[in-house]
């Protein structure tokens, strides 16, 4: 018993020792120092932490990084990367989580490994029971970069390029999430929550399935439930437009003579546009008619004349056009006068 009391001092007073050297310590620059760079991709974002050592002179790749060995790709401790949400790489799954990142370089070709090990130090390798995913990707010559770097390019709305830059050499990988996926399980979660008790969510939700065209029937039910909450032109726009993807037109006009008398003005004048592009040019005046006559004493009341002579110019009525094109220009501020007599003295002509 005395002999464990003794060991126990011991460990106790070697902690002591070691955090009070530790303690002694001043933080100083390191060589290569830290980054991070962090890409959203829809709702989910990659992460990649990393030690940015310089080429100071030598050679990089097939020097002091030999073809064919395991490379930390970075300084210090291992360069990580994290995905907030399961992503493809190159074409190849991978779950949610922090990975180590590691790469075997060649002449023409990088070998990418992602290990399930993120918190080593850089020179300890990875072995195969370590690694969870591996890619071969085409390095890319570019002009000299003195300091190791990370970037993120080609992003579109559900894929990006992460890509390492270092001495004349780029090393990509494609990174993809199931974006609409994603968003809609994300709002099905949210919905059970806060997000749920009011009517924006529940229109939020079913508008971007209308826009990305997905998920229809669930979306109508998320949509029913905003409006019976509160009912507006918006949610009830966005109504218009999952009964028009049915081919429900008359519902879908009918759901919009409704909306009409809750509209805001700019919620009429955008919807005065979206008619002219679906080239309901008569329509489309009717709406800008409205909001005219309902906000003649608007701030912005030339902006929506000038919308309706628009539209009266689409359909071929000069006559029309010139008289709210002058209505406008008499209601519109100094610096817009300019525009409204170049408009009108083109129509003139």
């Amino acid at each position: 018993m005395k002999m464990l009391k003794a060991r126990l001092l011991i460990i106790l007073l070697m902690a002591v020792i070691s955090g009070t050297t530790n303690a002694q310590n001043v933080t100083l620059p390191r060589t290569s120092q830290q980054a991070i760079v962090t890409q959203r991709l829809g709702i989910s974002d990659v992460t990649i932490t990393y030690h940015s050592p310089s080429v100071r002179g030598r050679k990089v790749f097939g020097g002091i990084i030999p073809y064919g060995n395991i490379w930390r790709a970075g300084a210090n401790e291992n360069t990580t990367i994290n995905f907030t949400n399961d992503a493809i790489v190159e074409g190849k799954k991978i779950v949610a989580g922090t990975y180590g990142l590691y790469m075997i370089p060649g002449e023409s070709e990088f070998k990418i490994l992602f290990s399930k090990f993120h918190q080593s130090w850089g020179t300890v390798i990875p072995t195969g029971n370590d690694i969870v995913l591996e890619v071969i990707v085409k390095s890319e010559p570019i002009d000299f970069q003195e300091w190791l770097s990370y970037n993120f390019t080609d992003r579109s709305s559900n894929s990006l390029t992460a890509a390492l830059q270092w001495e004349k050499l780029r090393v990509p990988f494609k990174i993809e999430y199931d974006v609409t996926k994603l968003v809609i399980d994300n709002a099905r979660a949210e919905l059970k929550g806060p997000a749920g008790f009011g009517w924006r969510g529940y229109m939020q939700a079913a508008g971007y399935c209308l826009q990305n065209n997905v998920n229809l029937k669930e979306a109508m039910v998320w949509i029913d439930k905003s409006i019976a909450n509160t009912k507006g032109f918006s949610n009830l726009s966005i109504k218009a437009g999952l009964l028009n993807k049915k081919g429900e037109k008359l519902a879908a006009e009918k759901i919009m003579d409704e909306a009409l008398p809750t509209a805001t003005p700019n919620q009429l004048n955008n919807y005065g546009y979206q008619l002219l592009r679906q080239g309901k040019t008569k329509k489309a005046i009717k709406v800008f008619t409205l909001n005219v006559e309902r906000n003649k004493n608007h701030p912005f009341i030339w902006g929506f004349t000038d919308s309706l002579a628009e539209a009266h110019l689409k359909d071929g009525n000069k006559k029309m056009a010139l008289k709210y094109y002058k209505l406008g220009k008499q209601k519109a501020p100094q610096n817009e006068q300019a525009y409204f007599e170049g408009v009108i003295a083109g129509i003139k002509k």
